[in-house]
């Protein structure tokens, strides 16, 4: 399935058995959960065990808690927690404050938030770890990785239908891998990433019906980007951010942009968009003059030398076409216009000039 794959490219799974050590570190080829009574009995089967070098899965149907790994401060490998049907929080994770290969949390039906890790400052030592959150279908937000700084790897977040927000990722500062976000069908904002300034690889957004606008991803460095796929976001029309317009202008590798709301539903839309808030304020006195800016309800405008004003078209900022009037007199109603900031594109003779004003 091709979901699964990229969690898998980046996470590493491998197959793990428990076994006893009675020592700090400990457990070096991994520990498996499937009961509570293994958890629960953790402390006494592996005393004085605190820093797990293996792996360590969480994952059994009659699991309800995990304060019996309350001791535990470090693991070097995975930290997985997978298919407890029965889990609604991490609380008894709280001392681990770093996971040395990749965090992969998936199919927990009940589980609704990630507090428990809020101690965890690193993700991934090496490169090619990272973290992966699928199929949670009641977590509704990321708190709990609010002091994760680092990732050594990609971060892939999808099929969690109550996700309404990135909040709690505000501390991450680069994603040395893909960025991957699909089929979060509440998912309305991504200002949580807005710390991010790199990526290393592919940045997908893919299926998310509430998601209106790419905000948060605008400190990327367009540079770190080698490929970009955004499409089947039903209301996503504001994609005009700097990091996506940087790639457009200077593309390293494939772009897919389609199947999105009306101002990011082909690359030439957010293309068009980029270049409408790109565009320098008017120069009143060179080319025309326009007044009151900002205006309320007439805008009037005028050419230099007495020109005739051929054609208006204004536009929002997503790069719609909202009013188109010729021919036009000096004044124009505006009165319409919703408060915000507008391209206005006004033709005298053969001049064309394009600049901005505000409502």
């Amino acid at each position: 399935m091709k979901k699964l794959s990229l969690i898998i490219f980046v996470l590493v799974f491998c197959q793990i058995t428990a076994s006893s050590q009675n020592c700090l570190p400990c457990l070096s080829e991994g520990i498996t959960f499937t009961t509570q009574n293994q958890i629960d009995s953790f402390q006494i089967n592996h005393p004085g065990c605190t820093d797990i070098t293996g792996s360590v899965m969480i994952g059994g149907d009659d699991i309800t808690n995990l304060n019996g790994l309350i001791d535990l401060t470090a693991i070097g490998g995975n930290l997985l927690i997978d298919n407890n049907t029965a889990l609604t929080s991490l609380t008894g994770l709280d001392n681990i404050t770093s996971i040395g290969w990749g965090l992969g949390i998936s199919y927990n039906d009940v589980l609704t938030s990630l507090s428990g890790l809020d101690n965890v400052t690193s993700i991934g030592v090496g490169v090619g770890a990272g973290i992966g959150i699928m199929g949670n279908a009641a977590l509704w937000t990321l708190t709990g990785l609010d002091n994760v700084t680092h990732i050594g790897g990609g971060f892939a977040i999808g099929d969690n239908p109550a996700l309404t927000s990135l909040t709690g990722l505000d501390n991450l500062t680069s994603i040395p891998g893909l960025l991957y976000i699909w089929d979060c069908s509440s998912l309305t904002s991504l200002t949580g990433l807005v710390n991010v300034t790199s990526i290393g690889g592919n940045l997908a957004i893919i299926d998310n019906d509430a998601l209106t606008s790419l905000m948060g991803l605008d400190n990327i460095d367009a540079a770190s980007i080698d490929s970009l796929r955004i499409y089947h976001n039903i209301s996503l029309s504001t994609c005009e951010v700097k990091s996506i317009c940087d790639f457009l202008a200077n593309p390293i590798g494939p772009i897919e942009i389609y199947d999105n709301a009306t101002g990011c539903n082909s690359q030439q839309e957010v293309e068009d968009a980029c270049e409408a808030i790109g565009l320098p304020d008017i120069d009143f006195k060179s080319e025309f003059s326009i007044y009151p800016n900002p205006a309320k309800d007439i805008l009037t405008i005028s050419c230099d030398n007495g020109l005739q004003i051929d054609e208006i078209i204004i536009y929002n900022q997503i790069g719609e076409k909202i009013l188109h009037q010729k021919p036009v007199d000096q004044s124009i109603d505006v009165s319409m216009l919703r408060p915000g900031m507008y391209v206005i594109e006004v033709v005298c003779g053969n001049k064309k000039i394009r600049g901005k004003f505000v409502k």
